[in-house]
């Protein structure tokens, strides 16, 4: 008995050292990373900034969206963000300068300028003939905010009597294939159709021939997904790159969409309720 009350002790005793060393290193830890009640439903995981957006993508961007139709409040935002990033666009000034005196070539730059403008028309900086030099600046801002990301596509040849050969094509995110993941032979690896090297850099990217969700016009797509790639050198991928290794783009708006919701869903509520009560 005698060593049974021995042995019980000294596991109590045990245990009191193990609860003060526990105590002393939670004093030493940040408060923010302590496990308690207050915490404990905290979901925390140590996960790459793609594998975060490849399960969230899709539907980020498409609730995005529809804030933006319906709420005037996420349609204020962005129009607020557009006007103050654009304005009335963003000019180019020409600065070629001569090579005796340094003094800037006014002549030349003016020929310049004037051909810049020329080019900036719609029916010849874009390859559809529908958005002018202006229109497609605010057409990118646009959908990097809403979409979280917008890709340019360089088109190497002329449109519209155009002497320059090159326009431009705006190509909407959801016709990049978020679900090809991939490894190359050449060990190019493949991430939500993002084509990178060893290094992280983009070499390629992996575009449908049509719009996925253009299913009010299905009689004109084609039975089978068909993907082309583009070579990085002809893309400008425009997005916000918030963590290292981050391959596409998240909409601005991904940490007001819940809040927006609720917000609709209340004002919605207490109308339906006012109404109610009015007519009795």
């Amino acid at each position: 008995m005698a060593f049974l009350g021995f042995g019980r002790v000294n596991g109590l005793r045990q245990q009191l050292q193990e609860a003060q060393t526990r105590n002393q290193n939670l004093q030493r830890a940040y408060a923010a990373a302590q496990n308690n009640r207050l915490t404990s439903d905290w979901i925390n995981q140590a996960t790459s900034a793609d594998s975060e957006i490849r399960g969230s993508i899709r539907l980020l961007r498409n609730r995005a969206r529809q804030l933006v139709r319906d709420s005037d409040f996420a349609k204020a935002a962005l129009r607020a963000v557009r006007n103050n990033v654009v304005g009335t666009g963003i000019k180019m000034q020409a600065q070629v300068r001569m090579q005796r005196g340094g003094r800037l070539a006014e002549e030349v730059n003016s020929r310049i300028e004037e051909q810049w403008t020329r080019w900036g028309s719609a029916k010849r900086c874009h390859a559809g003939g529908k958005l002018s030099w202006y229109d497609i600046q605010r057409l990118c801002v646009t959908s990097m905010l809403e979409s979280g990301e917008v890709f340019v596509r360089i088109v190497r040849q002329p449109f519209g009597g155009s002497q320059v050969p090159m326009a431009l094509e705006i190509v909407e995110s959801d016709l990049l294939d978020d679900d090809y993941n991939a490894i190359e032979k050449n060990g190019n690896e493949i991430r939500m159709g993002v084509e990178i090297d060893k290094w992280g850099r983009a070499v390629a990217y992996h575009f449908f021939d049509y719009h996925p969700g253009d299913y009010q016009f299905s009689y004109a797509q084609k039975a089978v997904k068909r993907r082309v790639r583009v070579p990085a050198d002809d893309i400008i991928h425009l997005y916000l790159i918030e963590r290292p290794g981050q391959t596409r783009g998240v909409s601005a708006f991904a940490t007001a969409i819940m809040r927006l919701r609720n917000l609709s869903g209340y004002e919605e509520a207490e109308i339906v309720a006012a109404r109610a009560s009015s007519s009795m």
